[in-house]
C-alpha cells in the first residue's frame, strides 16, 4: 500500500479529508437534521467519521479504512476514467 502523507498534499492548510468531513458534519446537522433527524444524525456521524479518520491517517502514518477504499477501488476508477 502506499504511505499516507505526514503532510496532506504537501501543505498543511491544503483542503484535505478533515475539512470535507467537518463540512459534511456541519451540513447534516444544521440542514438536514431538523427536518429528517434519522438521515441529519447518520450524515452528521459520516462526517464526523470522515474527519476522524483522516485525523488519525495523518497522525499516526497508518493506513485507515478511507485509504484502502482509495487506492483499492476509487484510485483504479479514477484511473480508467483518466484515459478517456
Amino acid at each position: 500500500m502506499h504511505a499516507p502523507e505526514p503532510i496532506p498534499d504537501g501543505a498543511i492548510l491544503a483542503p484535505h479529508h478533515f475539512y470535507i468531513g467537518i463540512l459534511i458534519s456541519w451540513f447534516g446537522f444544521m440542514f438536514v437534521w431538523k427536518w429528517y433527524p434519522r438521515t441529519g444524525s447518520i450524515v452528521t456521524l459520516v462526517g464526523l467519521l470522515i474527519a476522524f479518520d483522516d485525523t488519525i491517517q495523518h497522525a499516526f502514518q497508518i493506513d485507515t479504512p478511507l485509504h484502502y477504499v482509495w487506492w483499492g477501488i476509487l484510485y483504479p476508477l479514477v484511473r480508467i476514467v483518466e484515459k478517456f
